[in-house]
């Protein structure tokens, strides 16, 4: 009945006009006169097309029309073989504007004029969201063509017509003559006009249509044997079988298209072809992944409340799926080669009977095995006390046999097993990539056609490099670096770049000291010195604004009710966030420390080098041999009152905290201040903090934030969890602590405060530290929680007064473009970040959607080492990552245009 309908409606707008050359702003009478000039077996060629491998071809040298398939052609790699039923998920539900841009470009960038892919390919999928004609529904094409051109308003745009077999009739009632009986000779013929009106009649031409009809609409014929099927051709409009003015439509059609290979797009030049085809692939197994059930786990979420154990089966070993899965959390992993056998089975019990999380992943199509029922009790017997996730990497056909009671929470389809897909399910488990699929096949009544949920990215991904940036061009982030560490400006270092939400580079440079004995990895803690402020004070401060708990106008003593009286007591909380407060840059608490009279009325430092003051501090600063620290202060050995660890066996008495406050309270404060960097204000945003949430610092935060994101290595206090091996050292402190300064802050003053500071204290690694900054970028959400309101956020990062760049809490770039600030002239005004004493930048850009990390120890072994700084090692490496963004070379052509 459908069929009928659709004639119908053909009858009823056969006889609409073309508007096709409007459409595509080539004016009738450009084509009108181009046709008329045009012999008989022009016009006769011009309805083929061939299929073509090379830009040379001796009938269709006008242009290359490339088999989609081709387009996937990688001389001398070995690509993955792409299911069908993968790539139909990826393309079900339309939206496939992006893919169709990749594929248009790698068309292009292979020299191509135009894509062409038959209909049963699942490709035909691709360009869905485009209009039909109603001869669609009668002829029934063998393929599409696809042909890019530039409007005039500089947009890519496309050309699509569909492309038919030769039919074996000519004419309309098949009675007369067919394609086989033609004769060789001339022969006059004679054409009945097709009666519109017997639909019997329609039905015949929709079974086995015509030449005559597949002329009169206008159809372009695709063939591998042009000299026969043009010779055929020719014989009937010599025998005048058929009227040669019912080419004039097929004809037309393929002189636009002629017309439109002139206004013929330029590539993506930023890309390789390689790296253009794989990601093209990547992309495919991205969206082509289906997710069959979701009861509300994925994205998995609430990370502080869950112990994740993951089971792989079908690997002999650790595989990228635990990898990956491994970047969200910390999950413990099984792998079996095949399904596990009882014994195995009831081992896996015992070690999971703690865990709340369990995610399987299996290889290949595994349900049909004997060993289904005891797997089966084994899963049945854990869902009670565990949420399940399946990931199945195979066809998906044998997930008809799953059982009806099956006990998964969640079902993922990934139809490959290789490590791209591998890869991908893990993301998409954990929101790196939102689930797209719909199920292109019917597996059984619960796992039908178009079955598919769909969940959003919330989360970091992780992207190839040639994904989002140019790859010669970030070359130069090495080139930078090794430079540095051959320099000297610091021993190794962590560098990582996010972009659009995804990790495309994290890499780890050099060693841990000069003595090269310890490689720097990328999983190592750094301390990240005034970072902290942004990912511990800051954050905290935005949650108790968006609480109520404070005001961004509130005084001091309004919030510290100790202070009033004090010259502190007016003191703005947005004025000390800008470091316009008037504080002093900091205080050595330590100095307060020192044993003036074993000093013998001698000064503590000298700028001239000699026996008694011959402990290099700074450059042209040295210290007194005879200084010590009181014993009332500090001591070797912890006891009851000496137990603030400052490092290694030193502590310091507990008592000398309200010393340290009272020298905080007492301190200077300037009238009418400018901007005035310091690290006093963060003192007091500790203190409110924690007077706010009735917790210390590092546990309000690190519950709050870094164990909800999954950031296992963003902490203070790194020794608590992990050893040495794993935490990069900073200074040798020949002058304070008298050791090397490793797994303890750095800064003086947070480590007199037990290693909890507002201003310094917390370390991390690059990928987790990129957690944290990653909630910024994503408005306030990570993860599928919300965190920080958007609007605070905006506030915090913008610009708050005239005269000072900083943001609140974050610093600014600076605009001008011969002063130097901290970071490259590249950066948009809306972005923001920080850096830090030992050597450390962040800075995200919400313009580019950009996020940059470098981690680096660059006091080691003496803070007075300034070289990272004055070779702009950090911002060099910026501008580098800049320049291979294709974005910033096309907002520098705008912006020239306009200049």
């Amino acid at each position: 009945m459908t069929k009928y309908i659709y004639i119908f409606l053909f009858i009823i707008i056969w006889n609409v006009p073309t508007v096709a050359s409007n459409h595509f702003s080539v004016e009738d009478e450009r084509l009108d006169s181009l046709y008329v000039r045009l012999s008989l077996e022009d016009k006769v060629r011009s309805v083929f097309i061939l299929p073509t491998v090379y830009p040379s071809s001796s009938h269709d040298s006008m242009a290359h029309w490339m088999n989609i398939e081709k387009l996937l052609g990688i001389e001398g790699e070995h690509l993955p073989m792409l299911s069908d039923v993968m790539i139909r998920s990826a393309f079900l539900r339309g939206s496939n504007a992006e893919l169709q841009k990749q594929f248009l470009n790698v068309l292009l960038k292979k020299k191509g004029d135009g894509v062409y892919f038959p209909m049963r390919s699942p490709y035909s999928l691709l360009f869905q969201d485009e209009s039909h004609k109603p001869a669609d529904f009668y002829l029934e094409p063998i393929g599409r063509l696809i042909v890019p051109y530039l409007n005039q308003d500089s947009t890519i745009q496309r050309f699509q017509t569909n492309l038919y077999n030769l039919p074996k009739n000519v004419l309309s009632e098949h009675s007369q003559l067919s394609i086989e009986s033609l004769p060789l000779k001339d022969n006059e013929g004679y054409v009945k006009g097709v009666d519109w009106k017997g639909v019997q009649k329609l039905m015949k031409e929709y079974e086995e249509p015509s030449l005559e009809m597949l002329l009169a609409h206008g159809g372009l014929i695709y063939t591998d044997d042009y000299e026969k099927d043009y010779d055929l051709l020719i014989r009937i409009f010599e025998n005048k079988i058929l009227p040669i003015e019912i080419l004039e439509k097929s004809c037309k059609k393929r002189l636009l298209m002629n017309e439109l290979l002139m206004r013929k797009p330029t590539c993506n030049s930023y890309f390789s072809s390689n790296e253009s085809v794989h990601s093209l692939i990547r992309n495919l197994y991205k969206k082509g992944a289906v997710l069959l059930q979701n009861i509300d786990i994925i994205p998995v979420n609430k990370l502080v409340n869950r112990k994740i154990a993951s089971i792989h089966i079908g690997v002999k070993e650790k595989s990228v799926f635990h990898e990956t899965l491994s970047r969200y959390s910390s999950i413990k992993h099984f792998n079996f080669e095949k399904v596990p056998n009882s014994d195995q089975l009831s081992k896996i019990s015992k070690e999971t009977k703690d865990y709340n999380t369990i995610i399987v992943g299996v290889d290949g199509d595994w349900f049909e095995e004997d060993l289904n029922s005891s797997l089966y009790s084994f899963l049945h017997q854990i869902s009670s006390k565990a949420d399940l996730i399946l990931v199945h990497f195979g066809s998906g056909n044998r997930l008809e046999s799953l059982p009806n009671e099956h006990p998964f929470k969640a079902i993922l389809l990934s139809f490959d097993t290789n490590e791209v897909a591998q890869e991908i399910a893990a993301q998409i488990i954990f929101g790196g990539i939102g689930a797209q699929g719909a199920l292109a096949k019917n597996i059984n009544e619960q796992f039908s056609f178009g079955k598919g949920e769909l969940t959003q990215k919330c989360r970091l991904g992780f992207a190839p490099l040639y994904e989002a940036a140019i790859k010669d061009t970030l070359k130069l982030i090495d080139q930078v670096v090794y430079k540095a560490i051959r320099e000297r400006a610091a021993p190794g270092c962590q560098v990582l770049v996010a972009k659009g939400g995804d990790v495309i580079y994290n890499k780890a440079f050099g060693y841990h000291t000069y003595a090269k004995r310890r490689h720097v990895q990328s999983t190592d803690l750094y301390d990240i010195a005034s970072v902290t402020k942004i990912v511990s004070s800051i954050p905290s401060v935005m949650k108790m604004f968006d609480e109520g708990k404070i005001k961004l106008e509130n005084t001091l003593s309004t919030v510290l009710p100790r202070l009033k009286g004090s010259n502190k007591s007016g003191l703005r909380l947005d004025d000390i966030m800008i470091h316009q407060a008037g504080l002093q840059s900091w205080i050595p608490f330590y100095m307060r420390a020192i044993d003036k009279e074993k000093l013998n009325d001698k000064d503590i430092y000298n700028r001239k080098y000699s026996s008694q003051y011959n402990i290099k501090v700074d450059k042209k600063m040295y210290m007194n041999k005879a200084v010590r620290y009181k014993s009332t202060v500090f001591k070797h050995g912890r006891s009851e009152m000496f137990n603030i660890q400052v490092s290694g066996d030193l502590y310091m008495n507990r008592m000398f905290v309200d010393s340290m406050l009272m020298g905080l309270d007492t301190s200077e404060v300037k009238e009418n201040p400018e901007y005035g960097y310091s690290d006093l204000g963060y003192y007091y945003l500790k203190e409110i903090i924690e007077t706010k949430y009735k917790t210390t610092q590092d546990n309000f935060v690190e519950n709050t934030f870094y164990r909800a994101l999954g950031a296992e290595r963003l902490m203070y206090k790194p020794l608590r969890k992990f050893s040495k091996k794993e935490i990069v050292p900073t200074e040798n402190d020949i002058s304070f602590r008298k050791e090397l300064i490793h797994g303890f802050v750095h800064d003086p003053g947070a480590a007199m405060l037990g290693g909890v500071g507002g201003h310094a204290g917390v370390f991390a690694s690059a990928e987790d530290l990129a957690k944290m900054l990653q909630m910024y970028l994503f408005d306030g959400s990570y993860g599928g929680e919300k965190y920080i309101d958007s609007t605070t956020i905006k506030t915090f990062s913008s610009i708050v007064k005239e005269g000072n760049r900083r943001g609140l809490g974050f610093d600014k770039p600076v605009l001008d473009p011969d002063i130097s600030g901290p970071t490259c002239k590249e950066v948009s005004p809306s972005s923001f970040g920080h850096s830090g004493f030992t050597g450390t930048l962040v800075w995200m850009d919400p313009e580019y959607e950009l996020l940059y990390i470098f981690l680096s120890n660059r006091i080691h072994p003496n803070q007075y080492n300034k070289k990272l700084i004055s070779e702009d090692v950090r911002t060099n490496i910026q501008s580098a990552i800049y320049r291979a963004l294709p974005e910033y070379w096309e907002n520098k052509k705008r912006n020239n245009k306009k200049d």
